[in-house]
């Protein structure tokens, strides 16, 4: 199955807004900082910037969250967060703007 980039970032903002377990488990800033990431696709150079820090602890904060998100809330969500992310830090300056899964 092939989906546009677009369709899942529409899938992600609207989890990341409406999920109550979600907001539950995380801080806002968390969330933010997946939303920025994931869906905007900024770089961890640029958040670093933003927050006047470094690009490695957003880092260790982004995989912290994502670490949260595995315990509390599901492994999978968790796993497929990290495979946008590595897509992300491996094509920095390319986007992908299709995504395919691959369903058993």
């Amino acid at each position: 199955m092939k989906l546009e980039k677009r369709d899942v970032d529409f899938f992600l903002i609207y989890w990341l807004k409406n999920d109550p377990e979600l907001w539950a488990e995380l801080h806002h800033l968390e969330i933010k900082l997946l939303a920025d990431r994931l869906v905007s696709e900024v770089s961890y150079e640029e958040l670093a910037k933003r927050h006047n820090t470094t690009p490695e602890m957003i880092g260790r904060l982004f995989e912290a969250t994502l670490s949260k998100i595995e315990r509390t809330i599901s492994k999978g969500i968790a796993r497929h967060l990290r495979v946008i992310d590595l897509k992300l830090r491996q094509r920095p300056d390319k986007p992908f703007s299709l995504i395919e899964f691959h369903l058993n």
